[in-house]
């Protein structure tokens, strides 16, 4: 019974420590947040019936990165997937006394047309750019992350910058 609540006192602190991450990435990913939070919680669940057999061959945050990436990939590949729908990214804009409500919307919206960009990238750029410019990983962790070389990791980041950079140019910002 002992080292039952040692293990979810553990759990508990991974959850504390990395819960909002997971749940940010797998939303990157199937841009649906309750979706992300399923995914999330699915994933911590694997950590804890795995986590006896657990080397440490890699940090935590890198073993439930891995298993939240394969979870993505996972309903991705499912049928619901196709019932995806865009909520909000990542919450709402924190007040400022000093920043006015037509400000606050105007970033608001430029925050969302931004995120909007990002995740019509296909899935390869999308995931490099939400891990490079979001979660702020270097590209080695990525490299890691993935499964991917660095190349192959640096490749997909310029490919995605410049995908973004072309649709802006395309679409422009806030058109109407």
């Amino acid at each position: 019974m002992h080292v039952f609540n040692h293990k979810e006192r553990h759990l508990e602190s991974v959850m504390n420590q990395y819960g909002s991450s997971i749940v940010k990435l797998a939303y990157s990913y199937v841009k649906d947040f309750n979706v992300a939070e399923d995914i999330s919680q699915e994933v911590f669940v694997s950590y804890f019936k795995n986590l006896d057999s657990f080397r440490g061959e890699s940090s935590v945050k890198t073993y439930l990165y891995r298993i939240a990436i394969n979870n993505c990939k996972d309903y991705l590949k499912s049928w619901n997937y196709r019932r995806v729908q865009l909520s909000e990214m990542f919450g709402s804009v924190i007040a400022d006394p000093k920043i006015t409500p037509e400000h606050a919307l105007l970033e608001k919206e430029q925050q969302n047309d931004l995120a909007d960009h990002v995740l019509a990238l296909p899935l390869k750029y999308r995931e490099v750019v939400f891990l490079f410019y979001y979660e702020e990983l270097s590209m080695k962790d990525i490299s890691s992350f993935l499964q991917l070389n660095l190349s192959t990791v640096k490749t997909r980041l310029s490919r995605g910058k410049e995908l973004l950079r072309m649709r802006y140019m395309e679409g422009g910002k806030g058109n109407d």
